[in-house]
């Protein structure tokens, strides 16, 4: 047996009076969401009334859309049905280690959506900064559209045919799922249905334990045993098997992948660890590309995940964690909920959160939390606290204490990123305090296809900004044109201009 004191083995006294009372601030949002949920229905319900007679302006915001009925679509399904012009396709993806994850597809519009893509010149300057380096990158070949094709079925049982179109995979961010990617209240903003409308075949990936990724053949989602992944299970299973299905599904010998936040660095680190599959991704963009986080914005904050493991695991169990976050989004209207996160991203990140419209917020922000795994965010939290882009350590320091030249017992092994042969896109923004741009380049091979910044942008301006249309679509096509063209067809024919 050894000491083990996991947080004065890192923390000075002042960090470890900001974890105690963090620790309390976590026991009273649990005691809360313990009082609310012991409370039988019919108290609620005279709550309700009270509140609907003393304030009915307030009350009435629950009850109507204030943007459309966009905001009250809880479901992928039901989103993609209120857009209108496009087919729907789920899909089960059993993993090599039996869990079976939920990818979504848009195959193809069942109308005209040309509106959707007028041709948009690549902005740069004024805060924005471009490196292209696509000469130094062969381009992609062209696809046959008479090539042989395989069909699949829909959730609604009809057939497709898509096998001649190539083929795109976005994958979500932390805490998220594919919802995220198509909610922009405005059609043309977004990437999916922009995607599909052009003639690529898109599909949306699902992380395990995620709203539709929470099934597995062995054991339940109230099992301890469910819950024990991190990001190196993502990296082996998740991403790898994903794109076998999708590949051998739509015939097609390799896919463009397009990641934001956690997206990106799954696909880092799978990339880094499985050779095989650079072979079937063609180019790989990253969005907000998180591997390296500096850290969080609040000293109070900061101080809790620089903590050992342990102690992650006191406050949240071993399952999933921020359960509360949802049992507020059911008790508060839309607007008070948006002002809860605005603000609750200003005190984590420092974000302003100023370049995404105010009913934007309200739309979005209703997708933000989809469950993960505690151990996926302890390993985030390692990542943050070594300030490399590691797998999970397993073993947490076996000495009680550490000095400035102590010698390290144990050093989990980085993810190794310089490996990576696929061509690579970076998109990032100058105010997002989760990328570490210096730190992320330089774990990464030379050279990189494209690198634009964005100044004022933050994290989720990436997929919800006002005006991503104009600053990040048109450099997304450029780069498809190049390494993922559409087949040579009348219909799908485009050409970027730069």
């Amino acid at each position: 047996m050894y000491l083990s004191i996991p947080i004065l083995d890192r923390l000075t006294f002042r960090d470890s009076q900001n974890i105690v009372l963090t620790i309390i601030f976590f026991i009273c949002e649990n005691v809360i969401r313990l009082v609310v949920g012991i409370l039988p229905q019919v108290l609620i319900d005279l709550i309700d009334s009270y509140v609907s007679a003393c304030f009915p302006w307030l009350a009435s915001l629950d009850k109507k859309s204030l943007i459309n009925s966009l905001e009250h679509a809880d479901t992928f399904e039901k989103i993609v049905n209120f857009w209108k012009h496009y087919e729907y396709e789920q899909h089960l993806i059993k993993t090599k280690d039996d869990y079976l994850l939920c990818a979504h597809r848009i195959p193809s519009t069942t109308s005209n959506t040309c509106s959707l893509h007028s041709m948009k010149p690549i902005l740069d300057g004024k805060e924005m900064h471009i490196l292209d380096c696509l000469d130094h990158f062969a381009p992609g070949y062209t696809y046959n559209s008479n090539s042989t094709s395989n069909s699949t079925s829909n959730v609604n049982g009809n057939s497709t045919s898509n096998s001649s179109k190539p083929v795109v995979l976005l994958y979500h961010g932390f805490l998220m799922s594919s919802e995220t990617w198509i909610c922009n209240t405005d059609e043309y903003r977004n990437l999916p249905l922009l995607l599909s409308s052009l003639g690529y075949d898109v599909w949306l990936g699902n992380s395990r334990g995620n709203k539709y990724s929470q099934t597995h053949l062995k054991h339940s989602a109230n099992d301890v045993a469910f819950w024990n992944f991190s990001l190196n299970e993502l990296a082996m299973y998740d991403l790898p098997d994903t794109v076998d299905y999708i590949l051998e599904t739509t015939g097609q010998k390799d896919l463009t992948y397009i990641g934001f936040s956690q997206g990106t660095a799954l696909g880092f680190s799978a990339l880094s660890v499985n050779m095989e599959l650079n072979k079937k991704i063609n180019l790989f963009i990253a969005l907000a590309p998180a591997t390296t986080p500096i850290g969080l914005h609040h000293p109070l904050i900061d101080s809790f995940v620089k903590a050992a493991p342990s102690v992650i695991y006191l406050i949240f169990g071993r399952k999933m964690p921020l359960e509360l976050a949802m049992m507020w989004q059911r008790m508060v209207s839309p607007t008070v909920y948006v002002r809860i996160i605005d603000a609750c991203v200003g005190f984590l990140f420092g974000w302003t959160g100023n370049n995404m419209a105010p009913e934007q917020k309200l739309v979005s922000y209703q997708h933000l939390y989809s469950p993960t795994s505690v151990k996926t965010l302890v390993h985030w939290f390692q990542i943050i606290r070594t300030g490399q882009f590691q797998m999970f350590d397993e073993m947490p320091s076996r000495l009680p204490f550490q000095r400035s030249s102590s010698i390290t017992d144990h050093i989990p092994p980085k993810f190794p990123t310089k490996q990576i042969t696929t061509p690579i896109a970076l998109f990032y923004g100058g105010s997002d305090s989760l990328v570490n741009f210096k730190v992320l380049s330089a774990d990464l091979p030379r050279p990189l296809a494209y690198i634009k910044s964005i100044q004022p942008w933050e994290h989720l301006d990436f997929i919800w900004a006002t005006g991503i249309e104009d600053c990040v679509f048109p450099d997304i096509l450029h780069l498809l044109d190049h390494f993922n063209p559409l087949p040579q067809h009348p219909n799908h024919h485009h050409q970027q201009d730069q």
